[in-house]
């Protein structure tokens, strides 16, 4: 029952939630655990299911498969022979990963799939590049940056190469119908995207301004406690050491020790390498790849300053976003395509060069300034990167999608 002080607004939100205003049955396309590869993208799954936005219901698209809601389209039936639909996107498919193994292609490979009438009212692909056969659902997609960048920056591909897969991605994508989600939206009736850098980029495209909305990244839970310091103990999370800036913190952790002796260095992720006599002895603490949840429990506890002067990343990274919940001030990159939200006294946003994070881990081992960086840490988190705050305005995008494909736009 309905309590009095609720008063208008709570019969307000009731009213819409039964009436059809806010969206209510959501297909989530998007990374799964034990599914997909593990990182980030996963990450956001978990914190969408964990804390949807009010009104909304979320499927995931293993759920869908396992009751039948989703049918991935073009697979060989066990029996019998393929209906004309399946048998031409059973061809299609064969020319798309003929084209992938051959390296003109990038490697995340399509997905054509068809709904149950009735079963949604809204589809959510995050990072999948999708086909929906035979449906009209609205679709919103969402991405950190553009797999060109992801192939060159991070995977070593050479401009030529990237430049000539980006344009075979285009033309098969568009004769394919496949909706790319790091291309200017053409079926998708909002595309969500991680900085205001990426979406100009896409709009410098092509894309109209109003299909495209910034989300950064969030999580789930409750702020931590400020520190109040001294802090001692630089932390490094990451599985890609020489991308997200390793090497630069070793560096960068050098130069601190000249002045701070008793400073400390917790590397998490990346392999552990042979360090030379520079570094004192017990002054450097490696692990490789430990579980997330150990990350969380047990590594962040003990880290003072979280550095990460990546030179490959998007959005703000969940280890940022988890060390900012947590009052632990950041050191970070200068990158365009990092949310320029990630900024204000709990972060230093650097270039990605030894002397300014270096300079910036100084800073931040000032005993005056850390507890006031860790309090705007924690502020910053609470008012950008909280699921609480960033959940009611993906769903203000479901219902915006929504209301654009009813006007004859952003239908899959």
């Amino acid at each position: 029952m309905r309590r009095p002080c609720d008063g208008w607004a709570g019969w307000i939100r009731e009213w819409i939630t039964r009436y059809g205003l806010s969206i209510v049955r959501v297909l989530l396309m998007s990374p799964m655990a034990d599914r997909d590869v593990a990182g980030g993208d996963v990450t956001y799954t978990e914190a969408l299911l964990a804390r949807p936005p009010e009104g909304v219901t979320y499927t995931t698209y293993v759920d869908a498969l396992d009751e039948g809601s989703l049918v991935e389209r073009g697979r060989r039936p066990r029996g019998g022979l393929p209906g004309p639909t399946d048998t031409v996107i059973l061809g299609v498919r064969g020319v798309e990963h003929g084209l992938r193994r051959a390296g003109l292609l990038f490697r995340e490979p399509y997905s054509y799939v068809t709904v149950s009438p009735g079963a949604f009212d809204l589809v959510h692909a995050h990072l999948f590049a999708v086909r929906m056969v035979g449906a009209g659902v609205p679709l919103v997609t969402s991405s950190g940056f553009p797999l060109p960048v992801l192939y060159e920056d991070r995977f070593g591909w050479s401009h030529r190469h990237v430049a000539v897969s980006t344009v075979a991605e285009r033309v098969l994508a568009r004769a394919v119908g496949v909706e790319l989600p790091w291309l200017p939206p053409r079926r998708a009736a909002r595309a969500m995207v991680q900085s205001e850098h990426y979406r100009h980029q896409l709009i410098d495209a092509g894309a109209d301004p109003d299909r495209v909305v910034v989300h950064p990244l969030g999580s789930t839970g409750t702020a931590g406690r400020p520190r109040g310091g001294p802090p001692r103990t630089i932390g490094y999370i990451s599985t890609g050491f020489e991308s997200k800036g390793g090497p630069v913190v070793l560096d960068a952790f050098r130069k601190l020790l000249a002045e701070c002796p008793t400073a400390r260095l917790i590397i998490v992720g990346s392999e552990p390498r042979r360090l030379d006599s520079s570094f004192p002895v017990g002054s450097v603490e490696w692990h490789g790849r430990v579980p997330h949840a150990e990350v969380l429990d047990s590594v962040l506890p003990r880290v003072d300053v979280l550095a990460l002067p990546t030179r490959c990343d998007s959005g703000p990274p969940y280890v940022v976003i988890e060390a900012l919940q947590r009052g632990i001030p950041v050191v970070a990159s200068d990158l365009a395509w990092l949310d320029e939200g990630l900024a204000g006294p709990g972060v230093r946003r650097v270039p990605a060069d030894p002397d300014p994070v270096s300079a910036a881990f100084h800073d931040l081992f000032d005993p005056d300034t850390y507890p006031l960086a860790s309090r705007a840490a924690l502020d910053l988190w609470s008012s950008r990167y909280s699921m609480a705050v960033l959940a009611d305005r993906i769903g203000g995008t479901y219902r915006a999608a929504r209301r654009a494909s009813r006007r004859g736009a952003g239908t899959a």
